[in-house]
């Protein structure tokens, strides 16, 4: 069962308030050695999965309604932009975009990700009223926007991964964007949807808009429960219930998952690597199962590591949970040759022997 959003966020401020540290982890945090080509270690690492993580890969993406209804929202999220980011970067490393929807216009990825929090406050900030026109009916091309964003933001390797939209209308197809098109396109790169409702961001019916008979208004509820994600019913104007809203609905998100497993490196050419998931839970190289964030959880791996071509290696190892990382391990990898003697080349058999044939002749010209 998931918990309240206001246990998560009581948790969270209890937390900062006794100066307790709430992250994931990974122990060891780093890891050095030594192999020969051919040889392996094999080491444990423990995944601890804690309240909330603080350490893990934070990609946000920001779709805002700029029809003529949005005015003072929009006022609000500029204002409030400095203090969203900050409250995200307690997640972690954080990179954040920004887009608009609107009607006739949309564009999802109107900034894209950046890890420069100044960079983010001033992409959010660009953001005003009535781009993309004004909007000519009650649901607007959030729809297109979801799915240019999913598709063409930057998004990083290892990243947990959010679109989170304000508005206060229900979505449309338009542009060619389906609704199946944009879960699809949220699905195939691992992104929770989250929805900041300033009004009536769920109320089909409230103007169901048809083209050539057919219904083009959706529900942005159903991008929110296909992704795990939530639609945040807006607190007000105020910057602290912005940020108040849209952390609520990303700690939410990670209140409740299903898999934990480490990440392979990236390009190693030198050094090996496979795991196994040692405890009850595991298949293969992960946990599966209904884990939540209510009691702190250790997920036990070995990891083999096996020199294959000379050189150092540096790299981080992930811990993943749902694909997204979460904390993060260094090690370092010294392989040194395997010890046994190279086989001389023809040329170097020759010049041997020659250099033997001319210290025997000086042998017997000395006796």
């Amino acid at each position: 069962m998931k918990k309240s959003i206001l246990t998560i966020l009581l948790v969270i401020l209890t937390g900062f308030f006794v100066g307790t540290a709430i992250a994931d982890d990974i122990d060891p945090t780093s890891y050095a050695g030594t192999l020969a080509v051919g040889e392996s270690v094999t080491i444990t690492k423990t995944v601890t999965i804690d309240d909330a993580p603080s350490s893990g890969i934070l990609d946000v993406m920001f779709l805002i309604d700029t029809s003529g209804s949005m005015g003072a929202e929009i006022a609000a999220a500029k204002a409030a932009a400095a203090s969203i980011l900050t409250g995200l970067s307690g997640f972690g490393d954080l990179a954040t975009g920004v887009g608009y929807y609107s009607e006739p216009g949309s564009e999802g990825v109107y900034h894209d990700l950046t890890t420069v929090a100044a960079t983010g406050v001033s992409d959010i900030q660009s953001i005003n009223l009535l781009m993309g026109g004004g909007g000519g009916d009650f649901p607007e091309e959030g729809i297109n926007a979801v799915y240019e964003a999913a598709t063409d933001a930057t998004w990083r390797a290892g990243s947990t991964r959010f679109i989170i939209a304000l508005g206060d209308a229900t979505f449309k197809e338009s542009d060619g964007s389906t609704e199946a098109g944009a879960l699809a396109a949220l699905d195939d790169k691992n992104i929770t949807f989250i929805g900041i409702d300033y009004g009536a961001m769920t109320l089909t019916d409230y103007y169901p808009v048809y083209t050539d008979g057919n219904l083009i208004e959706t529900n942005p509820q159903d991008l929110a429960d296909a992704t795990d994600g939530s639609i945040i019913t807006a607190s007000g104007l105020d910057i602290d219930d912005l940020v108040t809203d849209i952390i609520a609905g990303v700690t939410a998100s990670f209140s409740e998952y299903s898999t934990v497993s480490l990440s392979a490196p990236g390009a190693l050419p030198g050094v090996g690597f496979s795991v196994v998931a040692t405890g009850a839970e595991g298949v293969g190289g992960s946990y599966v199962g209904d884990f939540d964030r209510s009691l702190d959880r250790d997920f036990m791996f070995d990891v083999t590591f096996t020199g294959l071509e000379e050189g150092v290696y540096a790299f981080d190892t992930l811990a993943l949970v749902d694909g997204g990382a979460v904390a993060r391990e260094a090690d370092r990898f010294t392989v040194a040759g395997d010890g046994t003697a190279p086989v001389p080349e023809p040329s170097t058999i020759i010049l041997l022997g020659a250099g033997l044939v001319g210290l025997a002749a000086m042998r017997r010209k000395k006796k």
